[in-house]
């Protein structure tokens, strides 16, 4: 190549370069563009509360991506079972209000948080602060806060943080405030205002139960054993499992507010489980060459098979009638291995809904998921409405976000 060709192509690429970056500063910055809201993680996101006013015309321009949306989610919102969101979910929140149920979730790209009202076909954002790649949300305090988790750039340290929705009634879109909840967080678990949340090191695990806004923090857990998963009972009361493994004895306690721990359940193979609202019973799946679930009353001490089993990670309590369970049973058969690998990816099942009453040992599908979704769904985070009117859920096939009209 001649010297006078290369000086030419050379010329060709700096005008090339400076035409790009021209394009960007003069039409992507000032037209709102992706750009704008991209950062790595929450190191992008502080100071928080960083926020930028809806524009009419990008609303129409995205379909409804700012203020009312108008995206498929919020149409047919009388049906029985309703796709709220297509996208990756984070994690969602339930507020029964005079007007009706409303749920607010997290969308996992961008960390932009949505409300929908299930009585009608509104759908709106309500913060569009970027926090990308929020991995789960927890919320709390009445749907104004929730904690976020999310990978740093290692892929294995989390960062969680404890984000408040501001509501500003002069605007449709609120700005979000914050704090960081501590280095370290294994595990999380959110009841109303109270937040429990469990940090390892090479010492073991520590527990502290804290209030949403971070004050009164209070540790009440100590212990070398580690790998362990939390459960807000109730204020005052939390539960603690080690995370099951197939075969391998698992163990369950309780610690109050007090520091004071009381074993539950020693040594049964693969344990995971769920406990009732009042610490009175837990609904127990036993892991070995097959998977059986039992439901153990605490007092008596004693063990009731409940059929068909599921996994109590896809079940939630009914919190007017003690007897009763709401759970997404898999249609496939479940052996001793299934929980473990649904949890690292490796099986997806296709679920049906069925309520359980434990006290007349009795159960029965109240929802054909895929029959009436037209896809496989396969059920994780379920939350039940204070009026049990709604059941939500993630399906963790594609992280989209679902609701159930339980009374249709």
């Amino acid at each position: 190549m001649s010297r006078k060709i290369f000086i030419v192509i050379a010329i060709v690429l700096v005008i090339f370069i400076i035409a790009l970056i021209g394009y960007y500063f003069l039409v992507v910055s000032n037209n709102g563009g992706s750009a704008g809201n991209t950062s790595s993680g929450f190191k992008g996101f502080f100071p928080f509360g960083q926020n930028s006013a809806p524009n009419a015309s990008t609303t129409a321009q995205t379909g409804g991506q700012t203020g009312q949306l108008t995206a498929t989610s919020t149409l047919n919102f009388t049906q029985k079972l309703r796709e709220l969101w297509s996208d990756p979910t984070a994690g969602a929140g339930l507020l029964d209000t005079e007007a009706g149920t409303v749920v607010r979730f997290v969308d996992v790209a961008t960390g932009f948080v949505y409300e929908t009202q299930l009585f009608s076909p509104v759908q709106t954002r309500i913060s569009n602060t970027t926090m990308p790649m929020t991995y789960n949300a927890v919320w709390g305090n009445g749907n104004q806060s929730f904690v976020a988790q999310y990978l740093k750039d290692d892929n294995e340290t989390i960062d969680t943080y404890v984000m408040t929705v501001k509501n500003v009634a002069t605007t449709t879109e609120n700005p979000i405030s914050g704090f960081v909840l501590a280095d370290g967080v294994a595990d999380v678990s959110v009841l109303g205002d109270n937040l429990f949340y469990l940090t390892q090191n090479d010492a073991g695990t520590q527990g502290f139960l804290t209030a949403m806004d971070g004050l009164k923090r209070k540790q009440i857990w100590n212990s070398p054993l580690r790998e362990l998963l939390s459960q807000l009972v109730n204020g005052t009361t939390v539960a603690l499992t080690t995370k099951p493994y197939p075969g391998v004895p698992g163990f369950l306690f309780t610690v109050d507010n007090s520091g004071k721990t009381k074993e539950i359940l020693a040594n049964i193979p693969g344990l995971s489980d769920l406990v009732s609202p009042d610490g009175s019973e837990v609904l127990v799946l036993s892991q070995t060459d097959s998977a059986q679930m039992f439901l153990y009353d605490v007092k008596a001490g004693t063990y009731a098979p409940v059929t068909p089993a599921t996994f109590p990670e896809k079940c939630v309590w009914s919190k007017k009638d003690a007897s009763v369970v709401y759970c997404a049973v898999p249609e496939e058969n479940l052996d001793g291995s299934s929980l473990l690998n649904w949890y690292m990816g490796e099986v997806a099942f296709t679920d049906d809904i069925w309520k359980y009453n434990l006290k007349q040992n009795t159960a029965a599908i109240v929802e054909n998921l895929s029959g009436d979704s037209g896809q496989a769904i396969d059920v994780e985070k379920p939350l039940l409405s204070d009026s049990e009117q709604y059941l939500i859920f993630i399906n963790k096939r594609d992280g989209s976000l679902w609701s159930l009209d339980l009374s249709k």
